[in-house]
């Protein structure tokens, strides 16, 4: 009888610290990430504030001290905003940021705060916009992500 009260309060202690969370998807990325690859999640949105969040799973095979994304976030009849973004993903030493899991770096990254929406049907795409320095083209191939993912939660009043 405890062991199912422990369990009961367990669960219970594992959903409602997600009560915000509105919207979190992931996608996985084959292999290296392609620069003309866009990575996109639809999502349905009553009218309310929210704090959006883009979240990066890396692994030891991404080299670089930062990240460059272009992201772009649509209606059903056009693109309401578009930023390039910059993230600091490691140190000056190359060693990685994030919730680190196994050989796996998890990064929840600020996307927007306090941002009204409407109520719809939205779209938001994201891309990399990575070069190597002293080179004006972009980097084709991206190595290291393994997972992009987007995440929604109910804006709290502080």
């Amino acid at each position: 009888m405890l062991s199912r009260v422990l369990i009961l309060l367990i669960l219970f202690g594992f959903f409602s610290c997600d009560q915000n969370r509105v919207f979190d998807k992931y996608q996985s990325i084959p292999k290296q990430w392609s620069k003309d690859s866009l990575v996109e999640f639809e999502f349905d949105l009553k009218a309310n504030s929210y704090n959006t969040f883009i979240n990066i799973r890396t692994d030891k095979n991404y080299k670089f001290n930062n990240l460059f994304l272009i992201v772009a976030l649509a209606d059903s009849s056009r693109i309401i905003m578009k930023d390039t973004l910059e993230y600091k993903m490691a140190t000056s030493s190359g060693r990685l940021l994030g919730k680190k899991s196994l050989n796996t770096f998890q990064n929840k990254l600020w996307h927007k705060e306090g941002m009204s929406f409407e109520t719809g049907k939205f779209t938001i795409s994201i891309e990399h916009a990575m070069r190597k320095i002293n080179h004006t083209d972009g980097l084709k191939l991206l190595d290291g992500i393994i997972n992009i993912g987007y995440r929604i939660e109910k804006e709290t009043k502080k």
